[in-house]
């Protein structure tokens, strides 16, 4: 360690209010073979950086070690501070005494627990490797898949910035679904006005050329550089891009006879088959016509096949209620309740629906049949009255769901894209990536996502644009270097990494000897480590966390008295974070527990815990995001939960009782939980100590 100096902050009293920072210096200095042991108020302050510059060009230092705050504030500040001394930037490592130590604990616990999680930066730091972030190339063109609402909103906006862009329409038409919805709300111009000069413009614009009557058959290469091959009236063709927009939007629900039999019925339409009536033939279609009824979250709302509302379906029926009451019609509404979502219109389009006469009736359906008249009758037990009433009416509406397009499962395959339970495409993450796919480059627009109005589409396919213009306006990109890795001699061409990769950024190919051995595409890969955690025989490897660096964090931490330590694995994103927020919150848990941080719970593998217990652990943890939506990334607590079968079966095949490990799902804002979980393991674990 001759080339490493070791800087301990002060963080004014923060952290040497609680441990006594010289005392921990001179320990160090003992420990370990620095070459600088020093301690500095701030260290992250000017003077504290300057400092450690100074250093690196003095004493020639390789590596640095910081132990102060939590990794997540400060450890791109230290990583530019040392970059600036000429050092690699990926040789830092930073100890978490704050957060993690100084803020929940006090004592001479805390001064032994602050030493070791400083030896345990030094185990991984002297294992880190020299990284170099990628440099991709960008092809400064977009493909936008879909040519309604969302996907010419995105195209326009796009090639309104001086990008070039195809758009890719499965139809022989643009404008998508929106064409065909022709009844007006009162006092709007109808969806189709506002959709036509959308389609003229893409059709006229120099940047922009369409392709309708064409489907995407396989996409290729990776963020910057994608290849996509076409297949339209004229043949297959091939189109470069840096990015890609997917807005195919969504397709109405058409009733199931088996659920719904009385939708065979002549007299029964869907609300989507109302607007094809008004669009051919207008009001004159349903002349002689008196009594109309809608029925509510037809294929929507449904516990057993798909609980998910469609959130316009109530929307939809009071413009089309008022238009037919405008006709002169009876008009009642059935339905379990109403849910508006819009704050501009739809409370008052309720208000005014009211108004003017139309009548809602809440509870449930009980039957509908034909009566001799050739009209309806419904069998509707009203929630208010708790009773069974009946309705004659001449129509019956159904109220139609929106699902996801027949064909998206193929273009989920093509495009390597997540679902999710409602079979929508699946962002990377709802909060903090709401708008980018898992497949870095992939952008969703409009109501590919989900249920969307035409406001909201517009909004999500213009914020698709900006986030794709980030991408394309650049030269190239800088990717940074945490990434996974293959041993191609010891890779045996199972394809576990690749079937377990949440980014599809691993295909086998054969080798000279024609042997399958797994590939990274270096561009496409998030740095997770799930392939590294998932690798039978260790083949996979993560540069930033690999495997021998870990191990060596875990020896280190259970050096002394390791019966007595809880040793917990902790995904940066959620867990990590929540156990730093129960340090800014001041929430005192017992010192037994050893805190190793990994990028996701996805890297640990069933090996890597057993390790822990070979070492003496008196208990191991692993902790991420909650499943299923909250991971950073997309699956990877999901992919080590399914590990977890197999992992007891090994601890209880090497003689360890499975029940002291134990997994926890944990987030950023959840510090008092992560306070929880550590004193009941703690406590149980002080049980288990003899005395």
């Amino acid at each position: 360690m001759s080339g490493i100096g070791v800087y301990i902050c002060h963080c004014g009293q923060n952290i040497a209010g609680v441990i006594d920072v010289e005392a921990l210096r001179r320990r160090v200095a003992r420990c370990s073979a620095a070459a600088v042991v020093k301690t500095n108020v701030f260290c992250c302050s000017e003077p504290g950086q300057k400092e450690i510059r100074e250093d690196i060009a003095e004493h020639s230092l390789e590596r640095v070690l910081v132990a102060a705050c939590s990794p997540r504030l400060h450890e791109v500040t230290f990583r530019r501070t040392i970059a600036q001394a000429g050092l690699n930037p990926y040789l830092l490592e930073m100890a978490n005494i704050r957060e993690q130590c100084a803020w929940v604990h006090h004592g001479p616990d805390a001064q032994d627990k602050a030493l070791d999680l400083i030896l345990m930066g030094l185990a991984r730091l002297a294992r880190l490797v020299p990284l170099q972030d990628r440099i991709v190339p960008v092809t400064r063109r977009a493909l936008v898949v879909g040519g309604g609402v969302g996907g010419l909103s995105a195209a326009l906006e796009l090639a309104d910035c001086g990008v070039p862009v195809v758009v890719v329409e499965k139809s022989a038409t643009l404008g998508g679904q929106a064409l065909h919805w022709n009844i007006a709300v009162p006092d709007v111009d109808p969806l189709s006005c506002f959709v036509r000069p959308l389609i003229t413009r893409a059709h006229l614009h120099p940047r922009i050329r369409v392709l309708e009557a064409s489907t995407l058959e396989e996409v290729r290469g990776y963020v910057g550089r994608f290849s996509a091959s076409i297949r339209g009236p004229a043949g297959p063709c091939t189109e470069e891009a840096g990015a890609l927009v997917v807005a195919t939007g969504f397709e109405p629900y058409t009733p199931e006879l088996s659920r719904y039999p009385f939708a065979a019925l002549p007299q029964v339409m869907t609300s989507v088959q109302l607007e094809e009536l008004f669009r051919k033939d207008g009001p004159s279609a349903l002349q002689g016509i008196r009594r109309v009824a809608f029925l509510q979250c037809v294929g929507s709302r449904l516990d057993d096949e798909y609980p998910h509302c469609s959130r316009l379906c109530c929307a939809v029926t009071l413009k089309q209620a008022l238009a037919l009451r405008a006709l002169g019609m009876d008009v009642r509404v059935f339905h379990r309740d109403i849910r508006l979502y819009d704050k501009h219109q739809e409370e008052a389009l309720y208000g005014r629906a009211r108004r003017e006469g139309v009548q809602f009736h809440r509870g449930e359906l009980k039957a509908v049949e034909g009566d001799a008249a050739g009209g309806l009758i419904l069998h509707w037990h009203d929630e208010f009255l708790q009773e069974d009433v009946r309705f004659a009416v001449d129509r019956l509406i159904c109220a139609v769901g929106l699902r996801p397009r027949s064909d998206a499962e193929s273009l989920r395959r093509v495009l390597r894209l997540a679902a999710s339970s409602d079979g929508f495409l699946l962002e990377a993450h709802p909060k903090l990536h709401p708008l980018e796919s898992a497949v870095e480059g992939v952008f969703l627009a409009g109501s590919c996502q989900g249920p969307k109005d035409v406001r909201e589409t517009v909004a999500a396919s213009v914020g698709a644009a900006a986030k794709a213009y980030q991408l394309l306006c650049k030269d190239a990109l800088r990717l940074d270097g945490m990434i996974a890795v293959i041993d191609r001699d010891r890779c045996v061409g199972c394809g576990t990494c690749a079937a377990e990769c949440p980014y599809q950024a691993i295909v086998l190919r054969e080798d000279e000897q024609g042997a399958l051995k797994a590939h990274i595409e270096t561009a496409a890969c998030k740095g997770c480590g799930v392939c590294a955690g998932a690798c039978p025989t260790e083949a996979a490897d993560h540069l930033g966390y690999p495997l021998e660096a870990l191990k060596a964090m875990v020896d280190a931490a259970l050096a002394d008295h390791a019966g007595e330590k809880i040793l917990a694995f902790l995904c940066h994103w959620c867990a990590y974070a929540g156990a730093d927020a129960a340090g800014v919150s001041r929430l005192p848990y017992p010192t037994h527990v050893r805190i190793v941080r990994v990028p996701c719970s996805g890297r640990i593998s069933p090996r890597l815990v057993l390790h822990a217990f070979k070492k003496g652990a008196g208990r191991v943890m692993v902790a991420g995001c909650h499943p299923p939506g909250d991971c950073h990334y997309i699956s990877g607590n999901v992919r080590f939960e399914s590990r977890v079968p197999r992992l007891r079966k090994l601890l209880s095949k090497k003689g360890y009782d499975p029940d002291r490990f134990s997994y926890h799902w944990i987030s950023a804002t959840e510090g008092p939980q992560f306070q929880q979980i550590v004193r009941r393991l703690a406590e149980g674990l002080t049980a288990a100590i003899p005395s």
